[in-house]
């Protein structure tokens, strides 16, 4: 087996290759893209529906800060409103905005519309498995990392 037919290199190729993908997002774009889903992921999956710059952070594998800063944008450019919480005054909560629910639902159907395209002729049930294993292995990388 050539290193081609590993799943090692080829994890690196993919990595590389999306990561340099023509029409890619601007820095901007894209950090506010990462942060309403941290925050839309942070509130559907938590019992707390309080979402924080902690939450952020945590989220995103990030120190607290370089997500305070990332939240601060978000938040000038309309997609996250910040208020205070009911059970700590001193905390931040965070909610998306109106046109936050919309970045976050656009930047889904891309995410998906690309998937879709790679996986495109593939028997039906190969792409519900390698959705279920992708998924696996994503969340094994964020417990990892």
């Amino acid at each position: 087996m050539s290193s081609l037919d590993e799943p090692g290199p080829a994890l690196f190729r993919v990595v590389r290759v999306l990561g340099r993908r023509p029409g890619s997002v601007e820095q901007d774009r894209l950090i506010h893209i990462l942060v309403v889903q941290a925050v839309g992921d942070a509130a559907a999956a938590s019992d707390d529906p309080e979402v924080t710059v902690g939450s952020v952070a945590e989220r995103l594998k990030l120190d607290p800060s370089t997500a305070s800063r990332m939240v601060s944008d978000a938040v000038r450019s309309g997609y996250v409103t910040q208020g205070a919480s009911v059970r700590d005054s001193r905390r931040r909560v965070l909610e998306l905005t109106p046109s936050g629910e919309e970045l976050l639902a656009r930047s889904r159907e891309f995410q998906q519309g690309v998937f879709d395209g790679l996986v495109a002729g593939w028997p039906e049930a190969e792409v519900r498995e390698f959705s279920r294993l992708l998924v696996r292995f994503a969340e094994a990388v964020d417990r990892e990392f």
